[in-house]
């Protein structure tokens, strides 16, 4: 195969990301539009404290694996002589959510992350920002926190996430995590009820998750934002035009 023709066919993919970078905009605005007609597979976590303030925030911008939510209804089967007779309960009823995937090991750009780590309140294990040795987060670019991490580095804030989700803040106050599924249109406030990290020698180098988180509240039930979804939805899309963006780098790496 020739030069050029390896040329062409690199420029062509690359102009390929671009439109797909494109469309994947466009989907989150459909989305936003009429969530329960079109999905967008994208998920993501953010903790917050109990003036709502965000202190960790990841988008899957590689989307899991696997999610599963698993409904039970709040009710007692009760049988009489002639009937069976069902009482129920139609308050909220706790939905298990099984999460399992991995992030790989490409380099990506991240927008509007926030890892709970290096922040400086709250009790538990503490980083400052300023001890870290080095740092690929570039701050605030364009108002959007801006950073370059590995598939290792994203298991790694998803860890702190989960870890801090079980601590409290300064004040004594619990962390609340919340969970946006927006392949289903669904948002609560979650439990974490166990999660692991697995590596194996047939996935050499790249880091497996699985977490169990438990919703026990409807996210509407915490947020005095009612279309709280709809206004984080650009954020979270943003990610995956990043995911775009890094794509169309490493094209253009590979043409020149």
């Amino acid at each position: 195969m020739s030069l050029k023709t390896i040329m062409k066919s690199q420029g062509t993919n690359v102009a390929q990301q671009l439109i797909d970078t494109a469309l994947n905009v466009g989907k989150s605005a459909i989305h936003a539009a009429m969530p329960d007609d079109f999905e967008y597979y994208l998920c993501s976590l953010e903790l917050v404290n109990h003036k709502d303030e965000r202190k960790g925030f990841l988008s899957f911008s590689v989307m899991p694996e696997q999610i599963s939510e698993s409904y039970t209804p709040i009710q007692t089967m009760i049988k009489t002589h002639n009937a069976v007779v069902t009482l129920f309960n139609d308050s909220f009823a706790p939905v298990d959510i099984n999460i399992a995937g991995t992030f790989g090991r490409k380099i990506r750009l991240l927008l509007n992350y926030k890892d709970p780590w290096y922040d400086n309140s709250g009790n538990g294990i503490k980083i400052l920002q300023s001890k870290k040795f080095i740092s690929l987060d570039f701050g605030k670019v364009a108002g959007m926190e801006v950073g370059v991490k590995t598939g290792y580095g994203m298991t790694k804030i998803l860890q702190h996430i989960l870890a801090k989700a079980t601590t409290t803040d300064a004040d004594n106050h619990p962390y609340y995590l919340k969970f946006y599924n927006y392949a289903l249109n669904t948002a609560y406030i979650v439990d974490v009820v166990n999660y692991t990290m697995s590596q194996s020698m047939g996935s050499n180098m790249i880091w497996n998750y699985q977490m169990t988180l438990r919703a026990v509240a409807p996210l509407s039930s915490f947020s005095n934002i009612g279309n709280k979804m709809k206004n984080l939805l650009p954020e979270v899309a943003s990610n995956s035009v990043a995911n775009g963006v890094t794509n169309i780098v490493n094209g253009m790496t590979r043409l020149f």
